[in-house]
């Protein structure tokens, strides 16, 4: 019984200790956040940049498509595509989620 018992503990304390990597990105992130370093961007982002102005965030690369989320000037875009002629592929996020839309170039400020 006492074997069972160490069995099921050792079991228990190795599948919580293995984390599926989810919060990978918040540790670099937090680690950063304290040596003063800037974080690391995901793979998948090219930049990040603060608009200029309040927008909106398209669902598809065009002014008539509808709106998936509005932003302000504190906001943070994370660029993902800038392939097409008039908006960037983007992802912001608000809150506890996340939101992956077009948002228009002009109002993104010139990369240095």
């Amino acid at each position: 019984m006492k074997n069972l018992y160490l069995i099921t503990l050792a079991v228990f304390c190795l599948s919580a200790c293995s984390g599926s990597g989810d919060y990978a990105h918040e540790e670099e992130a937090t680690v950063a956040s304290e040596t003063g370093q800037p974080a690391p961007l995901p793979a998948d982002v090219i930049y990040v940049a603060r608009p200029l102005i309040s927008g909106k965030l398209y669902s598809q690369p065009d002014f008539e498509a509808g709106a998936i989320a509005y932003f302000d000037t504190t906001q943070r875009i994370f660029v993902l595509d800038t392939s097409n002629a008039m908006f960037v592929k983007a992802r912001i996020r608000q809150d506890t989620s996340q939101h992956t839309g077009f948002v228009p170039k002009t109002i993104l400020p010139d990369r240095e």
